[in-house]
């Protein structure tokens, strides 16, 4: 039975934890990520804005709600309130989710730049 020589013994100790090299096609693929790393901002930072999107959806409840109330011959006056009851709760979901979307949307966003920040240390971020 062979005995293993201490190279083997120190491979199989320090195991695949070693970093591998990168090829030179992996260290250009890198080299412009890192140069296209604030256009990924886009997706951060969102192309909307909650708050108004949240505004807008309120809006369009309360109206939805007045109109039905209001034409009473169109509609069940039980069956209206219990609907609108239920449009209204939804919306409190709604307007509770986007205010915690916002919050970590901002944590997120100041993430990305501690990211980008600490890139620009060492290389040339786009």
């Amino acid at each position: 039975m062979d005995t293993p020589n201490l190279k083997r013994i120190l491979e199989m100790m320090i195991g695949d934890d070693q970093p591998k090299k990168l090829s030179k096609d992996e260290k250009r693929q890198f080299i412009q990520d890192v140069a296209n790393f604030s256009a990924m901002g886009e997706s951060v930072y969102g192309k909307g804005n909650l708050q108004n999107l949240t505004e807008r959806v309120r809006d369009i409840v309360e109206k939805a709600h007045h109109i039905a109330v209001q034409d009473e011959g169109w509609f069940d006056k039980i069956t209206v309130n219990r609907h609108m009851k239920g449009l209204n709760e939804s919306y409190k979901v709604f307007e509770s989710t986007a205010k915690e979307m916002s919050q970590l949307q901002e944590r997120l966003a100041a993430a990305y730049e501690d990211i980008a920040e600490g890139l620009r240390k060492y290389y040339d971020v786009g």
